[in-house]
């Protein structure tokens, strides 16, 4: 099933409500533990509870959860096993504190990217299980495995407790970020001659969309191949609604006087067909339309040529002189800047209708197991 097909009854009521579904499931995993120390009482069972609240706390998703675990577990297990060979080999103090120091400050030297958390979580495991260097090697193996069970705690119940879909809010903050753009575009086409309208709040709320859809990106990776396949491309649609909120940030800078408002008006008319497509764009994106709408072929030719038409007919336009006090010339120039920012505004609606597009075909491509 597509990423933009209509959410389920169950699905949407989780996204919801999923702040206190998540809350929830972290309680029921929290519970777990407590009754799993109240049957078997194996020492330093603390850590199991640590390691839930560390991974679920702020990773709501399943895909995150899954991420989280797995490299705090692959850490785990790395700083554990260096730490019991430090404390099972070495009698010396200051020899097994000079090791776990060289240790520390290597994996923090090449902690970076990706797996930065498996670093983290590997070299502060290293001074756990080494300590003051006054224990044997099982309180170390105890507090390994306790961490490692935490971990499987928290997965089993992200996967299967009501999960929280990444894939359900990455569709959602990109309806959001479509969806303010184009009540921006709406907007600034409706306002009157020197219009002083400020579209801050909308395009603040779109860019913190975009960034969001932007931490989603790992954890789609684990939710869905076909995302997976296609990360890259992700990322491009990432990029091509910054360039999107990037020229919508220039139209409140644009003005025009009472006895110009025909040529922008006419402008504005075409201009209205792009914030038109957003919402559609957004609409079916939402799962509130079955199909994504089809641009016209050669969107972004079409309508710079009907704009053309809208500019002024004589030539002089290209030999404007800057310091010239006539009103034809200022107003020639803003006429063909302001349609040059409409131009640049349809090229950005049809890339992320292409992106889109792609993805919606990639979906249909696939088998519905692999989604």
């Amino acid at each position: 099933m597509s990423v933009f097909a209509p959410a389920t009854p169950f699905a949407d009521f989780i996204y919801r409500y999923f702040r206190s579904i998540h809350a929830l499931k972290l309680g029921l995993a929290l519970l777990i533990a407590v009754t799993i120390n109240a049957i078997w009482t194996p020492p330093h069972f603390i850590w199991s509870m640590v390691t839930i609240v560390i991974i679920m706390m702020s990773l709501p998703q399943v895909g995150g959860a899954i991420e989280k675990s797995l490299q705090r577990a692959i850490g785990t297990c790395l700083g554990s096993a260096y730490g019991v060979m430090l404390v099972a080999t070495i009698d010396s103090y200051w020899l097994m504190m000079s090791l776990l120091i060289l240790a520390v400050s290597l994996i923090c030297f090449i902690s970076a990217g990706r797996y930065s958390y498996a670093y983290l979580v590997s070299g502060f495991t290293i001074i756990i299980v080494v300590g003051d260097a006054n224990h044997d090697t099982s309180e170390a193996l105890w507090r390994t495995a306790n961490i490692l069970s935490g971990c499987v705690i928290a997965i089993l119940v992200s996967l299967f407790i009501f999960p929280i879909q990444a894939k359900q809010d990455w569709r959602s903050q990109l309806t959001n970020a479509i969806e303010n753009m184009a009540n921006v575009l709406t907007k600034h086409l409706k306002a009157p001659a020197n219009h002083s309208l400020d579209f801050r709040t909308e395009l603040e709320a779109a860019m913190k969309a975009v960034l969001t859809q932007k931490k989603l990106f790992f954890s789609l990776e684990w939710e869905s191949k076909t995302l997976k396949k296609h990360k890259v491309l992700l990322a491009q649609l990432v990029n091509k609604q910054v360039r999107l909120i990037t020229l919508l940030e220039l139209l409140p800078l644009t003005r025009w006087e009472e006895e110009d408002k025909d040529a922008y008006h006419q402008i504005n008319g075409i201009a209205a067909e792009l914030a038109l497509y957003l919402q559609q764009l957004a609409e079916f994106i939402a799962g509130k339309a079955t199909q994504l709408p089809a641009l016209p072929e050669h969107l972004d030719l079409q309508l710079q040529q009907r704009l053309q038409l809208t500019l002024p007919t004589t030539n002089s336009i290209a030999t404007i002189d800057i310091t010239s006090s006539s009103s034809q010339a200022p107003r020639g120039f803003a006429l063909t800047g302001y349609s040059w920012l409409i131009y640049q505004l349809a090229i950005a609606v049809e890339a992320l209708y292409e992106d889109i597009s792609i993805i919606d075909s990639a979906y249909k491509k696939q088998p519905a197991k692999s989604n």
